[in-house]
């Protein structure tokens, strides 16, 4: 079940979302597959942030386009709304500190996604070949995602990363451009799939469904033909003994 799980953003439930310390946990916990989300601030340090601010990490809506990283750093970074003054000793993350822990734990592997604001405000290759030369030293480990279809086609075009593409919507024209595409994974909102059941289209791709975080529902979508499942709740899920029999293949 560990190669079937992955971790949305370490434990968002449980640790401030894209932690270190988040991250560090449920490996500890036995997780195979993490997912991150990835901004550039003003001065090109690439930290992982979901929103295109740190408003709700640290409770100041400062744009991370816009802020140098030593002015963001500087920010607790507990969630506060979440978790109150619990993780106040937590500051934003870089990237290179989530490599440094993937380096101790070599079978893991992540999914980093790079996210639109800051590639409007820093551009595609500027972006990309940012992130590259960070993850450079667990590239192995490494799949770049994004709803972006332009910023993976010059992953794929410049680099050697496998790609994933996030669809926004599940339509024919997001089927051409998988098709198109090809990318190593498709990732796809529960809550876009259409109500009507249909096949997944068949590709060269993976498939990949969020958010998932009930035991029972995942057989459900197993069945259905996704071979991964993000979820919030990891080691909750992979401590359920009614799970330990599924297989990872």
């Amino acid at each position: 079940m560990t190669r079937r799980l992955i971790a949305h953003r370490g434990e968002p439930v449980t640790w401030p979302e894209n932690s270190l310390a988040g991250y560090r946990a449920v490996l500890q916990a036995g997780a195979t597959f993490i997912e991150t989300d990835v901004q550039i601030t003003a001065d090109g340090i690439a930290v992982l942030n979901h929103d295109p601010s740190v408003l709700k990490a640290t409770g100041t809506g400062l744009p991370i386009a816009e802020t140098d990283y030593a002015t963001l750093r500087a920010l607790p970074a507990g969630y506060p709304d979440r978790f109150d003054h619990s993780y106040q000793d937590l500051v934003i993350t870089r990237l290179d500190e989530l490599v440094d822990l993937l380096r101790a734990w070599p079978d893991s592997r992540v999914f980093v996604e790079l996210k639109q604001a800051s590639l409007t405000a820093h551009g595609i290759a500027s972006v990309v070949d940012t992130v590259m030369g960070i993850v450079e030293p667990i590239l192995s480990q490494v799949t770049l995602i994004s709803f972006n279809h332009d910023a993976l086609a010059h992953a794929g075009n410049n680099h050697s990363v496998p790609i994933g593409w996030v669809l926004r919507e599940w339509s024919q024209d997001s089927r051409h451009m998988a098709e198109s595409l090809a990318p190593d994974y498709l990732f796809v909102n529960r809550k876009r799939l259409p109500a009507k059941a249909e096949h997944l289209w068949a590709g060269p791709w993976q498939w990949v469904v969020y958010t998932v975080n009930a035991a029972d529902e995942i057989p459900v979508f197993i069945e259905q033909g996704f071979q991964l499942l993000e979820t919030d709740e990891i080691s909750k899920l992979l401590a359920d003994p009614c799970l330990a029999n599924l297989r990872d293949d």
